[in-house]
């Protein structure tokens, strides 16, 4: 059941990042330096969309418990409490896309890089209102055994990217290239469509959808969102350092050069699409486990958390063994550039090993949310990637000279800090008697 739930899932997660891998390869066959500034840009808006999925994983845990009670209509309130929260964070997330031609110029970045760069993220900031949405409005579909929706959504959102961004990029039928920026409104016209045809689905099509119930004020009490408030501020913060931590690299790179940027880029943007099995398997495991708290059964939890855990792994060493053979090919899709693609090949090599490692940690934070478990995740992310990449990174990168592949090293030496951390939590809760209902109310309530 697990896996059935977690392919469409994966797919779904897939094709999130697909749309930035796109942007990304088309850009950097446009040109290094116009890579180097959509990279830059990029980062601050994907740490702000990580953060918002981190926020928006309350409403999924919380409708796959009221699904596994059969309570339809609490589902509905729940997804339509979540329609609003993304709106709100989208809202605030464009206001601080704006401010990232300043941020760039304190992060010690050039000022026509800072420039380049604040001007893709203003833009892209545009597109996380409809993002957020997406994602709060697919949660709905996957944890109501409807996972196939956003899969079709995505699809269709993606191929129209691809079209744009071959228009717009490079220009064509008498439309002037537009470069960088051209990729950012391409993925920002994607992203709306893709909001726009989800909610649609839902509120016309979805079989079922009168069991949802009509929208009502009363579905947005401040204290009915508690719970749902309560795992989203942990995982939006446990994400959000992670995330961070991750930019900050970005701009370490950016440090050492447009070449190691670039290179570092490639990198990242391929261990992010690889790292969307973790979150589509951790998605799955997440709501398996929460549907088997909701019927009260602390075997079914343990063992919905364990499947997920081995599915990803054998399915990431598959990968990795696929990228250790096969580097030249990747790099080739992302540039022409030989200076470039000599500092990328032996990264991508080892990239397969990495994201089996940072994915191991994202799948296990999941089913910890799952069982309901908060801040724990979030402490172990602020000592593994704050506490000990940022400052690996900074010794191993700009002040080591190993360049992009010391900043990949520092990644793979936190995750698994992280990973063991998160283990550990695991076992002692698959291990633990279950509460009841009654005293698991009276624990939240306490707490």
């Amino acid at each position: 059941m697990l896996t059935r739930l977690a392919l469409p899932i994966v797919m779904a997660r897939i094709g999130l990042t697909l749309m930035l891998v796109v942007d990304n390869m088309v850009v950097g066959h446009f040109g290094t330096e116009a890579l180097a500034g959509f990279a830059l840009g990029l980062v601050l808006v994907q740490t702000l969309q990580t953060v918002g999925l981190g926020l928006l994983m309350g409403g999924m845990v919380e409708i796959s418990a009221a699904y596994g009670r059969g309570d339809v209509g609490e589902c509905g309130r729940i997804w339509r409490r979540s329609l609003l929260y993304a709106l709100v964070v989208g809202a605030a997330f464009v206001a601080l896309a704006h401010q990232a031609p300043w941020l760039f110029r304190l992060l010690g970045q050039t000022p026509e890089l800072a420039a380049a760069a604040g001007g893709i993220a203003g833009l892209l900031g545009w597109s996380l209102p409809p993002m957020l949405v997406y994602i709060a409005s697919i949660a709905l579909l996957e944890s109501t055994g409807r996972p196939y929706v956003g899969v079709v959504m995505l699809a269709l959102a993606n191929l129209l990217n691809l079209v744009l961004n071959l228009v717009l990029v490079d220009g064509a039928f008498g439309i002037a290239a537009q470069g960088a920026g051209g990729a950012a409104l391409a993925t920002l016209i994607a992203r709306l469509v893709l909001a726009g045809g989800t909610i649609a689905y839902i509120l016309c099509l979805m079989p079922g959808r009168a069991g949802l119930g009509r929208a009502r004020l009363s579905d947005h009490a401040w204290g009915d969102g508690r719970r749902q408030r309560r795992i989203g501020y942990a995982e939006g913060m446990s994400m959000g350092i992670e995330s961070g931590s991750f930019a900050l690299l970005t701009v370490f790179a950016g440090q050492m050069g447009a070449v190691q940027l670039a290179a570092y880029t490639i990198a990242i943007n391929i261990n992010m699409m690889l790292f969307m099995p973790a979150v589509g398997i951790g998605g799955a495991a997440a709501v398996r486990v929460a549907q088997a708290r909701g019927r009260f059964d602390g075997a079914g939890m343990a063992r919905s958390g364990t499947t997920g855990l081995v599915v990803f792994a054998g399915l990431m060493l598959a990968v990795a063994l696929a990228l250790l053979v096969m580097p030249g090919a990747l790099t080739a899709l992302y540039t022409a550039d030989p200076a470039l693609a000599a500092v990328v090949a032996p990264i991508v090599a080892g990239i397969g090993f990495l994201a089996l490692i940072d994915g191991a940690q994202r799948v296990v934070a999941s089913i910890l949310r799952g069982y309901g478990e908060t801040w724990l995740p979030t402490t172990s992310h602020l000592v593994s990637y704050v506490a000990v990449m940022v400052p690996l990174a900074w010794a191993l990168g700009p002040r080591g000279g190993l360049g992009a592949p010391g900043l990949i090293l520092a990644i793979a030496i936190a995750s698994v800090v992280a990973t063991g951390l998160l283990l550990i939590r695991f076992r002692q809760l698959a291990a633990r008697p279950l509460l009841s209902p009654n005293e698991q109310e009276a624990t939240w309530a306490s707490s």
